[in-house]
């Protein structure tokens, strides 16, 4: 859909700049059927640096870079979109990423994540979305965009919900803006299915949904969408994110986010009165 994506981070941010581009190192390299040690040995590097680049420690030169990429046999659109990202987190401090090559890919970052905390004030969020109402969304979102990247995309975001019903569930938080609720996407019948499958979400143990009335007046999300990931993995940090029509910005300093999310919280209708405003907003939509 987006033909680039941009990832801006604040000063801590060349931790996950690297840990990114490893990350798709290190899948090239194994994809190649190459073990570390044995690119260590051709490029004449300590294992030990190498580890440092697939781990994120340490961003590779770009002519470290040229030399794996020709060893993995990686050609034409994502080797010269990974040698301009290279060049751009090195030179500009900042990442930027071809969205083709997934190196940035929100989906992945949320995979790894234990818990997921956000604020939605334009639409329902991906995690809770029927693909009734996920295709017309895309579609609003890229009128340009063939039925073939529509159902790409939305098989992507069904595949994302399934962690929800996992034996060790990925846990949701979310605080959901009452106007969010009452845009009539794809005509009444698609969103009464919506709200019953948000109501239906909330039912369970690992799901908190809170709809922020138009009563609470002035509130800290005014500016928009934004969600927090949150990681226990020694290598993952908590991550930021918010999107825009440019791509995803993400940023690893989440406490202003953090601070936002629960005022908001505050702010918000209590679980059992939000299932009560969804149930009665369900049949306004007749």
């Amino acid at each position: 859909m987006n033909e680039h994506v941009t990832v801006r981070v604040g000063a801590g941010g060349a931790t996950l700049r690297g840990r990114e581009l490893g990350a798709r190192l290190r899948t090239l390299r194994e994809a190649a059927g190459l073990t570390g040690d044995e690119v260590a040995r051709r490029m004449g590097r300590a294992h030990s640096t190498l580890s440092r680049w697939e781990n994120g420690g340490l961003v590779p030169r770009p002519p470290d870079v040229y030399f794996m990429l020709d060893l993995y046999d990686v050609q034409e659109a994502e080797r010269d979109a990974l040698l301009r990202s290279v060049r751009s987190a090195r030179a500009h401090g900042r990442w930027e990423v071809d969205a083709s090559v997934k190196v940035a890919d929100y989906a992945r970052l949320e995979g790894r994540a234990w818990k997921v905390e956000t604020f939605h004030n334009g639409g329902v969020p991906g995690l809770l979305q029927t693909p009734e109402y996920a295709r017309e969304a895309l579609r609003a979102w890229d009128p340009g965009a063939t039925p073939q990247q529509i159902e790409r995309l939305v098989s992507v975001r069904l595949g994302r919900q399934r962690r929800l019903a996992e034996a060790d569930p990925l846990q949701l938080s979310a605080v959901i803006g009452e106007g969010a609720l009452r845009v009539a996407v794809g005509g009444a019948a698609v969103m009464r299915a919506q709200l019953k499958r948000i109501v239906d979400a909330a039912a369970q143990p690992n799901v908190d949904i809170r709809i922020l009335p138009y009563a609470a007046g002035a509130h800290g999300g005014m500016t928009g969408t934004f969600t927090i990931l949150r990681s226990h993995d020694d290598v993952d940090v908590d991550v930021a994110t918010i999107a825009t029509r440019a791509g995803d910005v993400y940023y690893e300093d989440v406490e202003p986010f953090a601070q936002a999310l629960r005022r908001l919280t505050a702010a918000a209708l209590a679980q059992r009165k939000s299932a009560a405003m969804i149930a009665a907003m369900r049949r306004d939509f007749t």
